[in-house]
């Protein structure tokens, strides 16, 4: 590059860092019209755009930049951040499991195959460990067992610790590894790190969307959902009554924070009557006042929901056609005669077999399957994944709460409906998260979620494993 031209790449690098990524991306483009072959421009231009979330023009873009420079190892880092991201929110299975190999396959390459003990690249360290933390949960038959996958496990933490051990003030890395301990149910150490991570990064902004060279995709890892969340699954495994109460008291302290914050939550207004209606249920304490106040709660929900529900599941269905065979298959669930979310699903099945325009959602005559439309709701479902997460997180804590009533009132079906419609919906928007749900939720029993997963278990085809 002459002098120009690198001041302009400088410019363009800085509005990167700054968070104007629109701007350095016609930047970016600029440079490209004159040097489409540099891997450096195409690098950083591959960065910007997944950190706007869009993850088919950032592959296309890192890939180039890589081909130019196999050697360049901070863009296969990068590559491999992109499928990772893609992997998280990747519903279809082949392609979740594609993604996952394809980011080890690049955040190897960046780490030049060396163990991690002998890698200085902390930041390509930590990412590796965190797409290692993917595949604990991917065997649905080991989770429905009680069991992850530990292998995964060992190999999340050997690349986690020693990402810590280089880079000690990197909030992310704590609280990626705060979720490895937490899938392993070892809460105490999951706690802990998450405390750490929370000094670090004091403000929720910054532990809710970690700044560059982490996208801004919503985090569940941090905030004080996750905090309520740990003191919750800690009372499952205590059996000291003294302690229990105090992982209860901890975990609603949590909970009530979240509303003094913001009072208007919804979800945590729901974490809250999950977590008080278990303890409740546990102390034999479930009186008609709680359940007013879930019933009170539940209908301001459903409004809510169900408008959220219906846009992701139609951009799911134009993005990938056979979502709408799970959901005819829901709505003929036995289950589902009478039940809160049957019109929901109805109302979206209305919509097709007709595929749909991205900005408006009635029917439209346009050729099933088309590229073009596939493009734009996948680019929708990438961008508005915090929709795609908060209605399998929203539906999960449904099935949870009807589980608390069911033992309660035997018409608690005019409050909540049956659980299992809601983990079927759960499952069918993001089912990854919706499993990580049931197989830690402190609602039930461990023998009670084992058959609950035996109920959810033939409409989930096995994953091969990475």
């Amino acid at each position: 590059m002459d002098n120009n031209t690198w001041a302009l790449a400088q410019k363009a690098e800085t509005l990167r860092l700054s968070g104007a990524y629109e701007q350095a991306i016609e930047k970016f483009e600029e440079l490209q019209k004159s040097d489409s072959d540099n891997a450096w421009i195409n690098a950083h231009l591959g960065t910007t755009y997944y950190q706007l979330m869009d993850y088919g023009k950032a592959e296309k873009y890192l890939t180039k930049a890589v081909e130019k420079n196999h050697k360049y190892l901070w863009a296969h880092a990068h590559l491999g951040e992109t499928y990772r991201l893609r992997a998280i929110t990747e519903n279809d299975k082949e392609q979740k499991n594609e993604s996952i190999k394809s980011a080890l396959r690049h955040f190897k390459t960046a780490l030049d195959h060396k163990a991690p003990e002998n890698s200085n690249y902390g930041w390509a360290l930590a990412h590796l460990g965190a797409t290692y933390r993917l595949k604990i949960t991917l065997d649905k038959n080991k989770l429905a067992k009680n069991e992850i996958d530990e292998k995964s496990k060992k190999q999340a933490l050997n690349y986690l610790d020693r990402a810590i051990e280089l880079m000690p003030t990197y909030a992310w890395a704590w609280g990626m590894r705060s979720t490895v301990h937490r899938l392993a149910q070892e809460y105490e150490e999951s706690l802990w790190d998450l405390g750490v991570e929370t000094q670090i990064s004091p403000d929720m902004e910054t532990l809710q969307h970690s700044p560059s060279p982490v996208p801004f995709l919503v985090s569940r890892r941090v905030s004080l959902y996750e905090h309520a969340f740990l003191f919750f699954y800690l009372t499952k495994i205590q059996d000291n009554s003294e302690k229990k109460e105090r992982y209860y008291s901890g975990a609603i302290a949590c909970a009530q924070q979240i509303l003094i914050l913001k009072p208007g939550d919804l979800i945590g207004q729901l974490i809250l009557k999950v977590i008080e209606g278990t303890q409740k249920n546990e102390e034999d304490k479930l009186n008609n006042k709680f359940l007013k106040e879930c019933k009170i709660l539940i209908e301001k929900i459903d409004a809510k929901l169900a408008e959220i529900c219906k846009a992701v599941l139609i951009y799911m269905i134009k993005a990938e056609p056979k979502t709408k065979h799970k959901l005819e298959m829901l709505a003929q669930a036995e289950g589902m005669s009478g039940h809160k979310l049957k019109k929901l699903v109805d109302d979206v099945l209305k919509k097709f077999p007709n595929n749909i325009e991205p900005k408006n959602i009635e029917p439209k005559n346009i050729e099933p399957n088309n590229p073009e439309i596939k493009a734009e709701a996948q680019l929708w479902l990438w961008q508005n994944f915090g929709w795609v997460e908060g209605s399998a997180s929203a539906l999960s804590f449904l099935a949870d709460l009807s589980e608390v009533l069911r033992y309660f009132d035997q018409h608690y079906d005019d409050i909540t409906g049956e659980p299992l419609p809601y983990r079927e919906l759960a499952l069918i928007i993001y089912d990854q998260y919706a499993l990580e749900r049931l197989y830690q939720t402190a609602t039930l029993s461990e023998a009670e979620r084992e058959k609950e997963f035996k109920k959810l278990l033939p409409s989930i085809k096995p994953l091969p494993l990475a």
